[in-house]
């Protein structure tokens, strides 16, 4: 059978239910255990022979994507900034390729196991790769499968008729004039149900399953569809653990040191002039950039991946499926509960923190997280105005880039803090903060006076 050689990558969305993450930089280039979201499947499908790739962009975030993709040579941009939808931009990367004879079409903000890709790759066109729904249809385009063929696509569904989510597309010319057609409001919601108008993928192969047949091919391994931030923590803890756990050895480049000083029950990868000090102790596999230091008793209690040029030390404790990125500083009895850290972030001072944090933020000394309600509940989120409670996460705190925390801020379970935004000493944080926003404790100071005749003299 003759192997497809072309995709389109579709990356040009903005990301909206991303929030806090989503102001500063494409969701699609958020390090996942320390390697870009997009590079995912990219690799995945290079390795499996695709020699042609085209990815939509849309202008603001197109230099930062084709940066981190600068090293693939076969990689070509289009931009769209119709903001008409995913079918919109998939004429545009067809447009770019040498043939639209056949090829796949994945999303840029996915991660889908390599075989399940080779699956997709090696199939019959057209076909579809589908993954069984964890989370309720009400908050996917979606579709139910019988006997390897689509039966039906839905948007939003109530009700349990819909039983997938859509992975990734193999195409080819035939089914290009649906694609060209799709229409600007998704024709199959329920009834009162109101739909946006967007035009998308999904809505053109409705009219495609009315007269023939369209393959369905079940996805087998993970799969990760990251549309809201809980989706990235939940993304990067399998990831974090899958890629550690396949160490089998300690792996150090050039210059990488570990004292005789640390305990380590597990394996560790360490770059270039990297090193591990006195006192530390790991209890799982480490994953670690060049010239990062780990030293003086900091304390691993599971698997984590940890950027360049990082330092962790004096009694951190780090616990179990995390990524911290690079430049970052660890000190001084700092605790990072779980979730992720990105790029220069300073948390120190008995700070203790659950969750993800954006780059370039400083935690301000003995700022804390909630992490458990009184009622041991879930926290439920409003994502676009539309309430939901996660399946994962629900309870992590998310502050956005560039933020500063004050002394002894609190942050409690749920919150999402917005980007550039500034939480004052002393802060009780109980609900989502828009981006921008300076947050202070405003109190009334009674001064009397004092003296030692207070004391009888």
């Amino acid at each position: 059978m003759k192997m497809v050689k072309s995709a389109v990558i579709l990356a040009a969305g903005k990301g909206s239910k991303m929030f806090p993450f989503n102001t500063v930089r494409s969701k699609t280039v958020i390090n996942i255990a320390g390697k870009p979201l997009i590079r995912y499947n990219i690799e995945s499908i290079l390795d499996l022979g695709i020699e042609e790739i085209v990815v939509v962009v849309n202008d603001e975030h197109q230099r930062e994507i084709e940066n981190v993709l600068s090293d693939i040579k076969n990689v070509k941009f289009v931009t769209d900034q119709t903001n008409l939808g995913s079918a919109e931009s998939l004429v545009k990367g067809i447009e770019k390729l040498s043939s639209s004879e056949e090829f796949l079409v994945l999303y840029g903000d996915t991660i889908i196991e390599q075989e399940d890709l080779m699956r997709l790759v090696s199939s019959k066109k057209p076909a579809v790769l589908l993954k069984k729904l964890e989370e309720t249809s009400r908050n996917w385009i979606g579709a139910s499968m019988e006997n390897g063929f689509v039966q039906s696509i839905g948007a939003h569904y109530r009700g349990d008729s819909i039983t997938h989510q859509f992975a990734g597309f193999r195409f080819d010319e035939a089914i290009l004039d649906e694609i060209k057609r799709t229409p600007d409001y998704f024709p199959n919601v329920k009834v009162g149900v109101g739909a946006p108008k967007e035009r998308y993928i999904e809505a053109a192969l409705l009219k495609w399953i009315e007269k023939t047949k369209l393959q369905a091919i079940e996805c087998s391994g993970h799969f990760f569809d990251i549309d809201k931030p809980w989706h990235m923590l939940e993304a990067n803890e399998f990831m974090v653990n899958y890629l550690c756990n396949a160490l089998q050895e300690n792996e150090l480049a050039e210059g990488a040191t570990i004292s005789k000083q640390a305990t380590i029950h597990g394996y560790v990868k360490l770059g270039k002039n990297s090193s591990i000090g006195d006192r530390v102790v790991i209890h799982g596999n480490l994953i670690v950039g060049d010239n990062t230091i780990i030293d003086n008793g900091a304390i691993f209690n599971g698997n984590a991946v940890i950027g360049e040029q990082t330092v962790i030390r004096n009694y951190c404790i780090i616990y179990d499926g995390v990524s911290i990125g690079s430049y970052c500083i660890f000190d001084h009895c700092a605790e990072f509960l779980g979730g992720m850290v990105m790029d220069k972030v300073y948390l120190y001072h008995y700070g203790e923190f659950y969750g993800a944090i954006g780059s370039h933020t400083d935690i301000g000394a003995a700022t804390v997280c909630g992490t458990l309600r009184f009622d041991d509940g879930e926290t439920e989120h409003v994502v676009n105005g539309r309430k939901e409670v996660p399946l994962h996460f629900s309870n992590a705190a998310y502050l956005g880039d560039y933020c500063r925390t004050g002394v002894n801020t609190i942050i409690m379970p749920g919150c999402k803090i917005g980007a550039y935004s500034v939480l004052g000493a002393g802060a009780i944080i109980d609900k989502d903060i828009e981006q921008n926003s300076l947050v202070f404790v405003k109190q009334d100071l009674v001064i009397k006076k004092w003296n030692e005749k207070k004391y009888g003299w």
